[in-house]
């Protein structure tokens, strides 16, 4: 029998785990990408206590192209607007499934607004390709994020319809907005 140690263990960095195990964050097929979708849409409209809105979630998502799909809802990045990410990004912790959509994604884009200050940046991956910049603030409190799937991760995948529920029994008692727009060209 050989001998296990800590020296066998590879401690992987958060954006490379989920890239060698999307299965383990988005629990189905790694290679659909709607269960991506369908997993950001989950935890946008169930924010942790620390973040979540004033009011109800209120969640739409736009299905881009068949590897891209737009996100926004009701809450900012995390508590009270706090913008400390990951590898410096606007994405907290308080993302984390966003984090892990980011992570398999070529490129995404984020948006974020609070208490009348907005900012925006690009990831590569997960990873910031500059600082934050100002944006012109929208009303209330919310974050867009838009995200770029990466075509070696989901080929020949593409975005549909969530079909899962979205809400577990007894999982909460928020009522919730959920709109769900195909922006896709129907015609061929």
């Amino acid at each position: 029998m050989s001998e296990y140690t800590t020296a066998d263990l590879t401690v992987l960095e958060f954006d490379k785990s989920v890239r060698r195990r999307p299965g383990m964050y988005f629990g189905a097929d790694p290679h659909l990408a709607t269960s991506v979708l369908t997993a950001v849409v989950i935890a946008s409209l169930h924010p942790g206590p620390k973040v979540a809105p004033t009011g109800p979630p209120d969640v739409t998502a736009e299905i881009l192209d068949d590897l891209a799909f737009s996100i926004t809802d009701n809450w900012p990045t995390g508590p009270d607007g706090s913008t400390a990410g990951y590898y410096g990004s606007l994405l907290t912790p308080y993302r984390w499934v966003h984090a892990a959509a980011a992570a398999v994604s070529t490129h995404t884009t984020i948006e974020t607004w609070h208490a009348g200050h907005a900012l925006h940046q690009n990831l590569a991956g997960l990873r910031p390709t500059g600082p934050p910049h100002d944006l012109d603030t929208p009303r209330g409190t919310g974050t867009k994020l838009t995200y770029h799937l990466d075509p070696s991760c989901f080929t020949p995948s593409t975005l549909n319809t969530p079909t899962l529920d979205l809400h577990a029994e007894g999982c909460c008692n928020l009522p919730g907005q959920f709109r769900l727009r195909d922006n896709r060209s129907t015609t061929s």
